[in-house]
């Protein structure tokens, strides 16, 4: 746990909030049905109907909703990419999810399922317990200055309060 938290320390440090000044949260906020957070419970992959491409299903049981009404205390988040038998699709800037990760998730309704807005960026992974819990997400698609950053860190609570501001209309 201690050395999940250093990681954690390191990439805030890497992703300082002044390199996400070009990204428009309250677009993504804004462009999402639902936005939530939950455990994944489990992820089957399947060939689509016409059996021209492989999606994963990532089934999440909700926590706490924090924008729209989910079809359930479950929800069935849709990727594209996956593995069935000896066949893997692999699509850039998708959302990957594992059994049992905690998650943030920025979903549009698609159908019966959900897809995250933004593909990769529509996807954070909880880190942590009670107050000192992380939201770790890739880093918007668009960065300031010349450091490459590998993932965004940002507290669970403050996380939460900017979205709910944002739903609320009000500015940062």
């Amino acid at each position: 746990m201690v050395g999940a938290m250093a990681v954690v320390a390191l990439l805030a440090i890497h992703a300082s909030a002044t390199q996400f000044d070009a990204f428009d949260r309250s677009a993504q906020v804004r462009g999402s049905d639902v936005i939530l957070t939950g455990r994944i419970l489990s992820v089957r992959c399947q060939w689509s109907p016409d059996h021209s491409a492989i999606f994963s299903d990532a089934e999440l049981s909700v926590d706490e909703v924090w924008k729209g009404l989910p079809a359930g205390d479950r929800v069935v988040v849709r990727t594209f990419g996956g593995r069935v038998g000896d066949v893997a699709l692999e699509v850039e800037g998708a959302a990957r999810f594992a059994s049992g990760e905690r998650v943030v998730v920025f979903l549009r309704r698609s159908g019966v399922v959900y897809a995250p807005f933004g593909m990769r960026f529509g996807k954070y992974q909880i880190v942590g317990m009670g107050a000192a819990s992380v939201a770790i997400g890739a880093p918007p698609p668009t960065t300031k200055g010349e450091q490459k950053v590998v993932a965004a860190s940002v507290p669970l609570a403050r996380f939460r309060t900017e979205v709910t501001r944002l739903i609320n209309g009000e500015d940062k």
